[in-house]
């Protein structure tokens, strides 16, 4: 599109446009075109999303505009993505983010450099408007209670996605008794997570609709002495098993105190019992009575080195009227390396 076409558009016409773009392209593109551009770019209504990734090129030129929108236009800026390798963590150090970015409400950071983890951290409390934040590290970490802590106290969060690579020491907050509670509505843990550390996260989410982890290695005497967690609004579950035993899994779901409406378990774990209908029959009309859709994704590898396929048997044993009335299937996938069967709501 030419530039005479471009300045013949209407305002209305040029924020959709400006909606599909980057806030460095936009001002790339228009900082240097007319007044009525640099009155458009300056605008309150205009609103910029920021997004750099290690495949791009960050060139000179490109740093230049970035640097004049954090200086100038901090008050537009509605979203941050950034994704860089641990080579730019220069650019870490030089980017701070204060009160002044006080549109802004949405934030991705990932491989962001440990050494200034707790510090960026500690810098979003004074954001007014944060309300989404995804964040990720591929350094292990001696305390994530501090991490964590931080986290809590953002003061209007509602979705937190958080991914720890390699081990990290254990979550050793007290439960929160009489303390101040998180807004968080969405919560994502992409990393492993003790069923007895995430009953202390989610004494401090009393709001949460929908919860996704990953679960870690944990023994039936841990899970015993877990408190039971009430969580009234949550409605959607998703996790996903790599050591947890069902009894143990059933044990922690005795535990969970919900209106839960969805489930989505996936186990690439070689335990029979999770295809037991007569284990998930009783499990779920006891304390999943309002559970409408539920999907179960079981991963069995077989092969040199590997089991042979752990349920041979006819898939009638989830054909009773418990399963038909709810409309749920059980299917098997046969693969090269392996067998996925799933329970999945019938289309």
């Amino acid at each position: 599109m030419s530039t005479t076409s471009i300045e013949n558009l209407s305002n209305e016409i040029l924020y959709e446009i400006f909606d599909y773009l980057d806030g460095v392209d936009i001002y790339e593109t228009f900082s240097n075109l007319n007044y009525r551009f640099q009155q458009l770019l300056n605008s309150s209504s205009l609103l910029f999303k920021i997004k750099l990734e290690y495949s791009r090129s960050i060139n000179e030129i490109f740093m230049e505009n970035y640097e004049q929108i954090i200086l100038h236009h901090k008050y537009q800026i509605f979203s941050i993505d950034l994704h860089l390798t641990s080579l730019n963590e220069q650019f870490f150090m030089s980017f701070s983010i204060d009160s002044s970015f006080d549109r802004l409400e949405s934030l991705v950071i990932g491989r962001l450099p440990p050494n200034i983890f707790i510090s960026f951290l500690t810098k979003l409390i004074s954001l007014p408007r944060l309300s989404s934040l995804t964040i990720s590290t591929e350094n292990q970490f001696e305390n994530l209670n501090n991490i964590f802590r931080l986290i809590f106290r953002l003061p209007i969060l509602k979705y937190c996605r958080i991914f720890l690579s390699g081990y990290s020491s254990p979550i050793s907050l007290p439960m929160a008794i009489n303390k101040r509670l998180s807004p968080i509505k969405y919560l994502v843990i992409n990393h492993a997570c003790p069923f007895k550390e995430l009953s202390i996260i989610l004494s401090y989410t009393p709001q949460l609709c929908r919860l996704n982890f990953t679960d870690a290695y944990d023994n039936n005497a841990n899970i015993g002495m877990m408190l039971p967690i009430t969580l009234s609004d949550l409605t959607h579950l998703s996790i996903c098993i790599h050591f947890t035993a069902f009894d143990t899994f059933e044990i922690f779901m005795r535990k969970f105190y919900s209106k839960l409406k969805i489930l989505h378990v996936n186990i690439s774990l070689e335990n029979p019992t999770y295809l037991d209908s007569d284990r998930w029959e009783p499990l779920i009309l006891e304390y999943l009575p309002q559970l409408e859709k539920f999907y179960l994704t079981y991963y069995s590898k077989f092969g040199e080195g590997c089991g042979t396929p752990i349920y041979m048997g006819p898939a009638n044993k989830f054909s009773s009227s418990f399963w038909i009335e709810r409309r749920w299937i059980f299917e098997c996938e046969c693969h090269p390396y392996q067998i996925i069967y799933s329970i999945r709501p019938y289309k």
